[in-house]
Protein backbone atom coordinates (compact mmCIF):
# COMPACT_ATOMS: atom_id res chain seq x y z
CA UNK A 1 0.00 0.00 0.00
CA UNK A 2 1.02 3.65 -0.26
CA UNK A 3 0.08 7.05 1.15
CA UNK A 4 1.35 6.22 4.65
CA UNK A 5 -0.50 2.90 4.98
CA UNK A 6 0.83 -0.66 5.12
CA UNK A 7 -0.81 -4.02 5.78
CA UNK A 8 0.14 -6.29 8.70
CA UNK A 9 -0.76 -9.89 9.44
CA UNK A 10 -3.36 -10.90 11.98
CA UNK A 11 -0.76 -13.08 13.73
CA UNK A 12 1.82 -10.28 14.08
CA UNK A 13 -0.74 -7.88 15.51
CA UNK A 14 -1.96 -10.52 17.96
CA UNK A 15 1.62 -11.16 19.09
CA UNK A 16 2.28 -7.46 19.62
CA UNK A 17 -0.97 -7.04 21.53
CA UNK A 18 -0.11 -9.92 23.87
CA UNK A 19 3.35 -8.47 24.52
CA UNK A 20 1.93 -5.04 25.33
CA UNK A 21 -0.95 -6.10 27.56
CA UNK A 22 0.95 -8.72 29.53
CA UNK A 23 3.71 -6.14 30.08
CA UNK A 24 0.99 -4.02 31.69
CA UNK A 25 0.20 -6.84 34.10
CA UNK A 26 -2.75 -8.44 32.33
CA UNK A 27 -3.24 -12.14 33.06
CA UNK A 28 -2.63 -14.12 29.89
CA UNK A 29 -6.24 -15.31 29.57
CA UNK A 30 -7.57 -11.76 29.83
CA UNK A 31 -4.95 -10.43 27.42
CA UNK A 32 -5.92 -13.09 24.87
CA UNK A 33 -9.59 -12.15 25.15
CA UNK A 34 -8.89 -8.42 24.64
CA UNK A 35 -6.37 -8.92 21.84
CA UNK A 36 -8.69 -11.28 19.96
CA UNK A 37 -11.48 -8.72 20.27
CA UNK A 38 -9.35 -5.83 18.96
CA UNK A 39 -7.79 -7.78 16.10
CA UNK A 40 -11.19 -9.08 15.02
CA UNK A 41 -12.51 -5.51 14.98
CA UNK A 42 -9.67 -4.50 12.66
CA UNK A 43 -10.30 -7.52 10.46
CA UNK A 44 -13.94 -6.51 10.16
CA UNK A 45 -13.00 -2.96 9.15
CA UNK A 46 -13.93 -1.38 12.49
CA UNK A 47 -10.45 0.14 12.56
CA UNK A 48 -11.34 2.86 15.06
CA UNK A 49 -12.02 0.16 17.67
CA UNK A 50 -9.30 -2.25 16.61
CA UNK A 51 -5.58 -2.58 17.21
CA UNK A 52 -5.06 1.19 17.26
CA UNK A 53 -6.57 0.93 20.75
CA UNK A 54 -3.42 -0.79 22.02
CA UNK A 55 -2.04 2.71 22.55
CA UNK A 56 -5.00 3.90 24.60
CA UNK A 57 -5.08 0.76 26.73
CA UNK A 58 -1.39 0.87 27.61
CA UNK A 59 -1.63 4.57 28.46
CA UNK A 60 -4.67 3.92 30.65
CA UNK A 61 -2.76 1.17 32.45
CA UNK A 62 0.19 3.49 33.02
CA UNK A 63 -2.19 6.07 34.51
CA UNK A 64 -3.70 3.31 36.70
CA UNK A 65 -7.18 4.06 35.37
CA UNK A 66 -7.33 0.62 33.76
CA UNK A 67 -6.66 -2.21 36.21
CA UNK A 68 -5.68 -5.51 34.55
CA UNK A 69 -6.68 -8.53 36.56
CA UNK A 70 -9.19 -6.66 38.74
CA UNK A 71 -12.15 -8.86 39.72
CA UNK A 72 -15.41 -8.55 37.81
CA UNK A 73 -18.29 -9.02 40.24
CA UNK A 74 -22.06 -9.14 40.35
CA UNK A 75 -23.23 -6.10 42.29
CA UNK A 76 -26.90 -7.05 42.42
CA UNK A 77 -29.39 -9.13 40.47
CA UNK A 78 -32.96 -10.34 40.10
CA UNK A 79 -34.13 -13.31 38.01
CA UNK A 80 -33.96 -11.24 34.82
CA UNK A 81 -31.80 -8.21 35.71
CA UNK A 82 -28.15 -7.91 36.67
CA UNK A 83 -25.67 -5.16 37.52
CA UNK A 84 -22.05 -6.13 36.84
CA UNK A 85 -19.13 -4.24 38.40
CA UNK A 86 -16.24 -4.33 35.92
CA UNK A 87 -13.73 -3.10 38.51
CA UNK A 88 -12.15 -0.90 35.78
CA UNK A 89 -10.54 -4.01 34.35
CA UNK A 90 -10.44 -4.16 30.54
CA UNK A 91 -13.95 -3.38 29.36
CA UNK A 92 -14.03 -6.51 27.23
CA UNK A 93 -13.47 -8.67 30.31
CA UNK A 94 -16.52 -7.19 32.02
CA UNK A 95 -18.61 -7.09 28.84
CA UNK A 96 -18.10 -10.75 27.95
CA UNK A 97 -18.95 -11.61 31.56
CA UNK A 98 -22.19 -9.66 31.09
CA UNK A 99 -22.93 -11.59 27.89
CA UNK A 100 -22.36 -14.86 29.73
CA UNK A 101 -24.65 -13.80 32.57
CA UNK A 102 -27.56 -12.69 30.37
CA UNK A 103 -27.27 -15.92 28.37
CA UNK A 104 -27.51 -17.83 31.64
CA UNK A 105 -30.50 -15.86 32.87
CA UNK A 106 -32.41 -15.84 29.59
CA UNK A 107 -32.55 -19.64 29.65
CA UNK A 108 -34.84 -19.37 32.70
CA UNK A 109 -36.65 -16.08 32.14
CA UNK A 110 -36.87 -15.68 28.34
CA UNK A 111 -35.55 -12.12 28.61
CA UNK A 112 -32.61 -10.70 30.52
CA UNK A 113 -30.90 -7.32 30.80
CA UNK A 114 -27.48 -6.47 32.23
CA UNK A 115 -25.95 -3.08 32.90
CA UNK A 116 -22.43 -2.22 33.97
CA UNK A 117 -20.74 -0.17 36.65
CA UNK A 118 -17.04 0.82 36.61
CA UNK A 119 -16.62 -0.49 33.07
CA UNK A 120 -13.65 0.50 30.92
CA UNK A 121 -13.67 0.77 27.11
CA UNK A 122 -15.65 -2.17 25.68
CA UNK A 123 -14.30 -1.89 22.13
CA UNK A 124 -16.50 -3.06 19.25
CA UNK A 125 -20.01 -2.95 20.68
CA UNK A 126 -21.44 -5.33 18.09
CA UNK A 127 -19.24 -8.16 19.35
CA UNK A 128 -21.57 -8.76 22.31
CA UNK A 129 -24.90 -9.01 20.46
CA UNK A 130 -23.04 -11.08 17.85
CA UNK A 131 -21.95 -13.58 20.52
CA UNK A 132 -25.51 -13.89 21.83
CA UNK A 133 -27.00 -14.20 18.33
CA UNK A 134 -24.55 -17.01 17.60
CA UNK A 135 -26.18 -18.76 20.58
CA UNK A 136 -29.60 -18.38 18.90
CA UNK A 137 -30.78 -15.29 20.80
CA UNK A 138 -31.90 -11.82 19.77
CA UNK A 139 -29.66 -9.24 21.41
CA UNK A 140 -29.46 -5.46 21.75
CA UNK A 141 -26.63 -3.40 23.26
CA UNK A 142 -25.84 0.23 23.99
CA UNK A 143 -22.75 1.99 25.31
CA UNK A 144 -22.40 5.53 26.56
CA UNK A 145 -19.32 7.30 27.92
CA UNK A 146 -18.32 9.48 30.84
CA UNK A 147 -18.29 13.26 30.45
CA UNK A 148 -14.70 13.44 29.18
CA UNK A 149 -15.91 11.57 26.10
CA UNK A 150 -18.80 13.90 25.33
CA UNK A 151 -17.76 14.77 21.77
CA UNK A 152 -21.28 15.00 20.34
CA UNK A 153 -23.48 18.08 20.38
CA UNK A 154 -27.18 17.84 21.19
CA UNK A 155 -29.37 18.88 18.26
CA UNK A 156 -28.97 22.63 17.84
CA UNK A 157 -26.03 22.89 20.26
CA UNK A 158 -22.38 23.82 19.83
CA UNK A 159 -20.65 22.03 22.72
CA UNK A 160 -20.54 18.28 23.32
CA UNK A 161 -23.04 16.89 25.80
CA UNK A 162 -23.17 13.24 24.71
CA UNK A 163 -20.69 10.62 23.61
CA UNK A 164 -20.92 8.94 20.22
CA UNK A 165 -23.25 6.51 22.05
CA UNK A 166 -23.37 3.47 19.75
CA UNK A 167 -26.15 0.92 19.67
CA UNK A 168 -26.04 -2.56 18.19
CA UNK A 169 -28.42 -5.46 17.64
CA UNK A 170 -28.09 -8.93 16.22
CA UNK A 171 -30.38 -11.78 15.19
CA UNK A 172 -29.40 -15.37 14.37
CA UNK A 173 -29.51 -16.86 10.86
CA UNK A 174 -28.25 -20.09 9.32
CA UNK A 175 -24.96 -18.27 8.66
CA UNK A 176 -23.50 -15.09 10.12
CA UNK A 177 -25.95 -13.13 12.29
CA UNK A 178 -27.70 -10.05 11.00
CA UNK A 179 -25.70 -7.41 12.85
CA UNK A 180 -26.16 -3.65 13.01
CA UNK A 181 -23.51 -1.70 14.92
CA UNK A 182 -23.76 2.08 14.60
CA UNK A 183 -22.97 5.24 16.46
CA UNK A 184 -25.80 7.69 17.10
CA UNK A 185 -23.44 10.42 15.93
CA UNK A 186 -22.34 11.03 12.36
CA UNK A 187 -19.15 9.08 13.08
CA UNK A 188 -17.25 7.62 16.04
CA UNK A 189 -14.47 9.74 17.50
CA UNK A 190 -12.07 6.90 16.68
CA UNK A 191 -12.72 7.40 12.96
CA UNK A 192 -11.83 11.08 13.31
CA UNK A 193 -8.60 10.01 15.03
CA UNK A 194 -7.90 7.44 12.30
CA UNK A 195 -8.30 10.18 9.66
CA UNK A 196 -5.97 12.44 11.65
CA UNK A 197 -3.27 9.73 11.71
CA UNK A 198 -3.74 9.02 8.01
CA UNK A 199 -3.63 12.71 7.08
CA UNK A 200 -7.04 12.57 5.40
CA UNK A 201 -10.25 14.58 5.67
CA UNK A 202 -13.52 13.30 7.14
CA UNK A 203 -16.83 13.36 5.33
CA UNK A 204 -18.73 16.61 4.94
CA UNK A 205 -21.40 17.23 7.55
CA UNK A 206 -19.87 15.11 10.31
CA UNK A 207 -17.87 17.50 12.53
CA UNK A 208 -17.72 21.15 13.53
CA UNK A 209 -14.90 23.27 14.92
CA UNK A 210 -14.92 25.00 18.30
CA UNK A 211 -16.89 27.91 16.84
CA UNK A 212 -19.65 25.65 15.58
CA UNK A 213 -18.58 25.97 11.95
CA UNK A 214 -18.63 22.92 9.64
CA UNK A 215 -15.21 21.42 8.87
CA UNK A 216 -13.74 18.27 7.34
CA UNK A 217 -10.32 18.72 8.99
CA UNK A 218 -9.72 16.30 11.92
CA UNK A 219 -7.16 18.72 13.38
CA UNK A 220 -9.87 21.39 13.65
CA UNK A 221 -11.95 18.94 15.64
CA UNK A 222 -9.18 18.18 18.15
CA UNK A 223 -8.03 21.80 18.47
CA UNK A 224 -7.47 23.11 21.02
CA UNK A 225 -10.07 24.34 21.55
CA UNK A 226 -11.93 21.16 20.71
CA UNK A 227 -14.76 21.00 18.22
CA UNK A 228 -17.56 18.45 18.21
CA UNK A 229 -19.25 15.69 16.25
CA UNK A 230 -22.80 16.13 14.98
CA UNK A 231 -25.63 13.75 15.85
CA UNK A 232 -26.55 11.21 13.19
CA UNK A 233 -29.04 12.26 10.54
CA UNK A 234 -27.81 15.44 8.85
CA UNK A 235 -30.83 17.75 8.56
CA UNK A 236 -32.76 15.18 10.60
CA UNK A 237 -30.12 15.06 13.32
CA UNK A 238 -32.75 15.43 16.04
CA UNK A 239 -33.42 11.72 15.44
CA UNK A 240 -29.81 10.77 16.12
CA UNK A 241 -29.91 13.03 19.16
CA UNK A 242 -32.96 11.16 20.47
CA UNK A 243 -31.27 7.79 19.94
CA UNK A 244 -28.17 9.10 21.72
CA UNK A 245 -30.33 9.96 24.73
CA UNK A 246 -31.80 6.45 24.68
CA UNK A 247 -28.28 5.05 24.87
CA UNK A 248 -27.46 7.38 27.76
CA UNK A 249 -30.46 6.19 29.77
CA UNK A 250 -29.99 2.44 29.10
CA UNK A 251 -26.21 2.50 29.39
CA UNK A 252 -25.78 4.53 32.54
CA UNK A 253 -28.73 6.37 34.08
CA UNK A 254 -30.68 3.15 34.62
CA UNK A 255 -27.72 1.83 36.64
CA UNK A 256 -27.88 4.85 38.97
CA UNK A 257 -24.85 6.64 37.51
CA UNK A 258 -24.80 10.42 37.90
CA UNK A 259 -23.30 12.82 35.37
CA UNK A 260 -19.79 13.71 36.49
CA UNK A 261 -16.49 14.96 35.14
CA UNK A 262 -14.55 12.62 37.42
CA UNK A 263 -13.39 9.20 36.26
CA UNK A 264 -15.61 6.32 37.32
CA UNK A 265 -16.03 4.47 34.06
CA UNK A 266 -15.26 4.79 30.34
CA UNK A 267 -18.29 3.02 28.89
CA UNK A 268 -21.65 2.34 30.47
CA UNK A 269 -22.82 -0.87 28.81
CA UNK A 270 -26.40 -2.11 28.62
CA UNK A 271 -27.01 -5.57 27.16
CA UNK A 272 -30.40 -7.18 26.47
CA UNK A 273 -31.10 -10.76 25.33
CA UNK A 274 -34.39 -12.33 24.27
CA UNK A 275 -34.96 -16.05 23.76
CA UNK A 276 -37.37 -16.14 20.82
CA UNK A 277 -38.12 -19.82 21.51
CA UNK A 278 -40.80 -18.69 23.95
CA UNK A 279 -42.42 -16.51 21.29
CA UNK A 280 -42.21 -18.34 17.97
CA UNK A 281 -41.78 -21.97 19.00
CA UNK A 282 -38.05 -22.69 18.97
CA UNK A 283 -34.69 -21.18 18.10
CA UNK A 284 -34.45 -22.99 14.78
CA UNK A 285 -37.74 -21.49 13.63
CA UNK A 286 -36.61 -18.01 14.62
CA UNK A 287 -33.38 -18.42 12.66
CA UNK A 288 -35.31 -19.74 9.65
CA UNK A 289 -37.68 -16.78 9.74
CA UNK A 290 -34.77 -14.34 9.87
CA UNK A 291 -33.30 -16.14 6.84
CA UNK A 292 -36.61 -15.70 5.04
CA UNK A 293 -36.71 -12.02 5.93
CA UNK A 294 -33.14 -11.53 4.70
CA UNK A 295 -33.94 -13.26 1.42
CA UNK A 296 -37.03 -11.14 0.93
CA UNK A 297 -35.43 -7.75 1.55
CA UNK A 298 -32.28 -8.47 -0.48
CA UNK A 299 -34.16 -9.95 -3.43
CA UNK A 300 -34.62 -6.64 -5.20
CA UNK A 301 -33.01 -5.16 -8.31
CA UNK A 302 -30.17 -2.89 -7.14
CA UNK A 303 -30.54 0.83 -7.62
CA UNK A 304 -28.16 2.72 -9.92
CA UNK A 305 -24.72 2.89 -8.34
CA UNK A 306 -25.26 -0.29 -6.31
CA UNK A 307 -24.33 -3.88 -7.15
CA UNK A 308 -26.56 -5.62 -4.61
CA UNK A 309 -28.57 -5.26 -1.43
CA UNK A 310 -26.90 -6.80 1.61
CA UNK A 311 -27.99 -7.25 5.21
CA UNK A 312 -26.43 -5.28 8.09
CA UNK A 313 -23.15 -6.89 9.10
CA UNK A 314 -22.55 -8.66 5.79
CA UNK A 315 -19.93 -6.13 4.68
CA UNK A 316 -17.97 -6.62 7.91
CA UNK A 317 -18.05 -10.42 7.72
CA UNK A 318 -16.88 -10.31 4.10
CA UNK A 319 -14.09 -7.91 5.03
CA UNK A 320 -13.01 -10.21 7.88
CA UNK A 321 -12.49 -13.02 5.39
CA UNK A 322 -10.66 -10.72 2.95
CA UNK A 323 -8.32 -9.16 5.50
CA UNK A 324 -7.35 -12.54 6.87
CA UNK A 325 -5.81 -13.06 3.43
CA UNK A 326 -4.56 -9.57 2.58
CA UNK A 327 -3.66 -8.17 6.01
CA UNK A 328 -4.87 -5.36 8.25
CA UNK A 329 -4.10 -1.81 7.03
CA UNK A 330 -2.52 0.56 9.54
CA UNK A 331 -1.41 4.15 9.11
CA UNK A 332 2.31 4.74 9.64
CA UNK A 333 1.43 7.15 12.46
CA UNK A 334 -0.60 4.45 14.23
CA UNK A 335 2.34 2.03 13.98
CA UNK A 336 4.71 4.69 15.30
CA UNK A 337 2.46 5.28 18.31
CA UNK A 338 2.24 1.54 19.04
CA UNK A 339 6.05 1.32 18.93
CA UNK A 340 6.43 4.36 21.18
CA UNK A 341 3.97 3.16 23.78
CA UNK A 342 5.70 -0.22 23.78
CA UNK A 343 8.95 1.44 24.81
CA UNK A 344 7.17 2.91 27.83
CA UNK A 345 6.40 -0.58 29.16
CA UNK A 346 9.69 -2.18 28.12
CA UNK A 347 8.41 -3.88 24.97
CA UNK A 348 10.37 -3.67 21.75
CA UNK A 349 7.60 -3.74 19.16
CA UNK A 350 8.64 -5.45 15.93
CA UNK A 351 6.19 -5.06 13.07
CA UNK A 352 6.95 -5.64 9.41
CA UNK A 353 4.45 -5.07 6.60
CA UNK A 354 2.89 -8.16 5.11
CA UNK A 355 4.77 -9.33 2.01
Amino acid sequence: MSDGMERYTEEDLQRVGMELLTACGAPEEEAELVVHHLVEASLMGIDSHGVVRYVMYVEECLQERLRPGAPVTIERETPSLIVVDGGNNFGQVGAYRMAKEVERKVADTGIAFAVSRRCHHVGRLGAYPQKLAEAGLFAFAVANSHAAGHFVVPWGGREGRLATNPLAWAAPTSGHPVLLDMSTSMMPEGKVRTALHAGTQVQTGAIIDAHGEPTTDPASFYGPPRGAILPFGGDLGFRGFGLGLLVEVLGSTIAGEELTESFRYVNGLGLLAIDAAGLCGDKARFSDLVDDLASYVTDTPPAPGHDEVIMPGEREFRLLHERRQTGIPLADESVRQIIDVGERVGVRVELSPQA
